[in-house]
């Protein structure tokens, strides 16, 4: 991670944002987080959704009682703060707002609500597709933790999924709801092609909302390509012709297979128009 970070308005030593060992926030997961990323381009920053990252984050938080007291406008402007420290290269920009006090109970401490801001350095425009299986954790309802913003916490449902996936030789796993229907990868959103359209699973509460997916999802419509939102069940994987899956950290990577079910997706047409198509977007 980078060196320094954003905390509270200053760029200060990443570690001088540390919490307390028996902040709530650490035992309870009840921060709340993000992710975006600054592309570098040449010779300036593109930060890709970046303005959108920030509105869900400030949402999120204050609907956690981490309550900011910097609006999005001022968290924007931290971030260019923190990318003037920063190497020319693409970075992940993690934001994300906790508790530091010594409170490890349910107790919330309003005064010692922070937020910081630290980058990461990333690959940018992987070209290698993913290896998905369907995995055996369920996707956390939505009327247990609302999934629409990123309470730290329910990410430990992703974890689990994506280590499952590893420890049986794949790259991340693929999430079932409790009615069956497939919802999406551990961390990314998922698409796949039938006879050239283009099928995500519909936002039913328990799928999220992705930024990523929401723009793929206009810019399939400004091609003409015909997109269909609907309950998706792992019984149809065997109709598909390719898949996708995508995510503001994977961007957009065609998927090989899931489970036993393999799929030409890195040269399947539509999916290289939507990487395509994609790219363009992020190198502005």
């Amino acid at each position: 991670m980078s060196e320094r970070a954003w905390f509270n308005g200053q760029v200060v030593p990443h570690h001088s944002a540390d919490p307390s060992v028996a902040s709530n926030t650490l035992h309870l997961g009840i921060a709340v987080f993000d992710g975006c990323v600054a592309y570098w381009n040449d010779d300036h920053w593109h930060q890709h959704l970046m303005r959108e990252h920030m509105e869900r984050f400030h949402r999120g938080a204050a609907r956690m009682d981490l309550a900011l007291p910097w609006g999005v406008e001022e968290l924007l402007d931290g971030v260019h703060l923190l990318l003037d420290t920063l190497p020319r290269r693409t970075h992940y920009i993690r934001p994300i707002a906790y508790r530091t006090a010594p409170e490890v109970f349910f107790s919330v401490d309003v005064e010692s609500t922070s937020a910081c801001m630290f980058a990461v350095p990333i690959t940018r425009d992987v070209d290698g597709a993913v290896r998905c299986q369907l995995s055996s954790v369920e996707r956390v309802r939505h009327t247990a933790i609302d999934v629409t913003w990123k309470v730290s916490g329910a990410y430990a449902n992703s974890y689990l999924c994506e280590r499952e996936a590893r420890r049986a030789g794949f790259d991340t796993g693929v999430m079932l709801n409790s009615a069956g229907l497939i919802c999406e990868a551990s961390s990314s959103n998922l698409f796949f092609v039938a006879d050239r359209t283009l099928v995500t699973p519909r936002l039913d509460g328990d799928v999220f909302p992705g930024l990523t997916r929401a723009l793929l999802i206009d810019q399939a419509r400004a091609a003409d390509i015909t997109l269909v939102e609907r309950d998706v069940h792992p019984a149809e994987l065997p109709n598909f012709d390719a898949a996708l899956l995508c995510g503001t950290l994977s961007e957009v990577r065609p998927v090989s297979c899931i489970g036993d079910v393999n799929w030409p997706s890195a040269d399947d047409p539509t999916v290289r128009h939507v990487i395509d198509r994609f790219r363009r977007s992020t190198h502005r």
